[in-house]
């Protein structure tokens, strides 16, 4: 069953349904060159000595010479050049792909972005291209002057997240692309490509065509479908206008990619981090990606091939992979040896997480924690990384259901990916990342643990709890203050032990006694911890308290933040019952034995 609708989108829209006009005056450019501003690459510099002092010159190879101010590259060409196309975005994860493919396939290319191309840590992936490279300013008519004796226009700039509302979104996924057709029509540029997505076809049909229909869940794959309708009613009314292709590429990645995708990378660097063992993964909803160089080689054929103007082509490569082979060829291109594979939950799975899906707080603990780790693991390793893991409701349903992108259409044009499998690809991926500073390297710092002896796998955190006891003549409340240390970090399916430390009051019976003692933690069916401690009372005399916290359909969440369980005398005798709840009043501070 398709997931439940979101909510209609904020009110603004109306903006982009009136008529389009073709004429621009000089505010509706100073307009665009705001939303310019905003747009394209998110990646931050790797350090304050890679930007280049303005007026100064780095030269690279090739006889490359960069100048910062206008910003203008000169390239030195023997060869003069027919073909000029115009990329914006170009200094981001796609954009410098697709400056590269062009600048390879003969293409004259002038290079558009917000920021410095050395400000995003992509320029080894530009390396002799033949382009120059423009900051674009606050001038009026910058972005208008570049255009002129352009022949084409790829648009790769776009502000990308499943979490932004509709109106964070809307300016530089629709306004945007509108402006730059119409100023593209007044230049004389015959083709524009626009950069889609595949993830707006009805999430219910595992294989997608161009034919499918467009179904979009979420704001982002919104303004994504308004942006594509948008330029096809632009195209339809300017005839002499520039010819539209709309490029739709399956899930992105590849090396210099940030968004999306990436931060799956993330995660189990994490994984890895916090474990010793990790197993591998099979099973899982199957999908096809799409590497980033041969999105930009689409663009390339898409410009050459004149079948390619006024359509929409798809772009994935040629292997279908599980989510849970996914994972694991991440993990394996980082080198990790892997344990037995394990299938990846799937009934159980959605219905454990189905209720955390509405739960905004959950959710919010979550993105919390992965922050706070992923900074940890920077830390550790020395990165200064512009990856971010994300958490967001809608990407868990990106791995719900089979997807697909069948690319036919322009395998018929004579284009073919160079990465056809997602196994091939995320090799090479990881290892640039490494060689940017982006992500760990764990070979080198296995070796050195062996040398020194480090344990880095142990995870401890705290939980304090208030309860009451049942039963008993001599206390009716209790508080509870532990430390507790598992082995590892909590890795599903692998049961794990570890020690509790802390200090427990029982009124009338104990203050703030020291206690110790042990935990198990369990995944089958559902997870479950034993806590097992002992403490004296007032009078020396021992006692022992066994607490168990499970987590039970259908409400996971409360149910985990609830320990119950036995107080036995120094007889070993039943001397109450316990309940015990989470502390603070905002539930439930525990998941899966991990404190947010």
């Amino acid at each position: 069953m398709k997931p439940a609708r979101l909510a209609s989108r904020p009110s603004g829209r109306e903006n982009f349904t009136g008529p389009l006009e073709s004429g621009r005056t000089n505010t509706e450019l100073a307009r665009l060159q705001v939303l310019l501003t905003r747009c394209a690459c998110v990646a931050k510099p790797r350090s304050r000595a890679d930007l280049v002092a303005p007026g100064r010159f780095s030269h690279k190879g090739r006889g490359e010479a960069i100048l910062y101010r206008g910003e203008e590259t000169t390239m030195a060409s023997k060869n003069k050049r027919t073909k000029r196309a115009l990329v914006l975005g170009a200094a981001g994860g796609l954009g410098v792909h697709v400056v590269a493919a062009l600048s390879e396939a003969g293409w004259e290319v002038v290079a558009a972005d917000r920021r410095r191309l050395a400000e995003t840590g992509r320029e080894s992936l530009v390396e002799g291209a033949g382009a120059s490279w423009h900051v674009l300013d606050d001038e009026p008519d910058s972005l208008a002057e570049l255009m002129k004796g352009c022949t084409a226009l790829v648009n790769a700039a776009a502000t990308v997240s499943l979490s932004e509302p509709y109106q964070a979104l809307m300016l530089d996924n629709v306004e945007l692309p509108r402006q730059l057709y119409l100023l593209a029509a007044d230049a004389g540029v015959e083709q524009m490509i626009q950069i889609s997505c595949a993830s707006i076809y009805d999430g219910e049909r595992g294989v997608r065509t161009e034919e499918s229909p467009a179904d979009p869940y979420n704001d982002y794959e919104r303004t994504k479908v308004e942006a594509e309708d948008l330029l096809r009613r632009l195209r339809a009314q300017h005839e002499e206008g520039p010819a539209l292709t709309i490029l739709r590429p399956g899930l992105l990645y590849g090396p210099g990619c940030t968004e999306m995708s990436a931060g799956l990378v993330t995660l189990v660097a994490m994984l890895r981090d916090l474990a010793s063992y990790l197993p591998g993964l099979s099973g899982g909803p199957r999908t096809n990606w799409c590497h980033a160089g041969d999105a930009a080689s689409a663009v390339a054929v898409a410009l050459e091939h004149a079948d390619a103007r006024d359509t929409t082509l798809n772009v994935g490569d040629d292997t279908t992979l599980s989510f849970g082979e996914v994972l694991t060829s991440i993990a394996e291109g980082y080198g990790i040896d892997l344990g037995p594979s394990v299938p990846m939950p799937t009934v159980t799975f959605w219905a454990m997480i189905s209720p955390l899906i509405d739960n905004e707080f959950a959710f919010g603990r979550m993105r919390g924690l992965l922050r706070l780790l992923w900074k940890r693991v920077q830390r550790e390793h020395g990165l200064s990384s512009p990856l971010r893991p994300r958490l967001d409701r809608n990407a868990l349903f990106y791995v719900r259901e089979d997807a697909v992108v069948v690319s036919e259409k322009l395998r018929q044009m004579g284009w073919a990916p160079v990465w056809t499998d997602f196994r091939q690809g995320i090799v090479p991926t990881i290892r640039w990342y490494q060689q940017a500073g982006w992500v760990p390297r764990f070979d080198t710092e296995a070796l050195q643990e062996r040398r020194d002896g480090r344990v880095k796998s142990q995870y401890s955190f705290t939980e304090r709890g208030l309860g009451e006891i049942t039963g008993s003549r001599r206390a009716t409340s209790l508080t509870l203050d532990m430390e507790v240390t598992l082995g590892q970090w909590p890795a599903p399916m692998m049961p794990m032990e570890g020690c509790v430390e802390g200090s427990i009051t029982i009124p009338g019976l104990v203050r703030e006694a020291p206690l110790e003692g042990t935990v198990e933690l369990r995944w089958e069916p559902l997870p479950t911890m034993r806590y097992e401690f002992g403490f004296n009372d007032e009078l020396g005399q021992a006692h022992r308290m066994s607490l168990v916290r499970e987590m039970r359909l259908p409400r996971p969440l409360c149910s985990w933040s609830t320990c119950r369980g036995t107080l036995i005398d120094r007889y070993g005798e039943d001397a109450g019952r316990v309940q015990l709840c989470d502390e603070p009043a905002g539930k439930p501070n525990a998941w899966l034995g991990v404190r947010a």
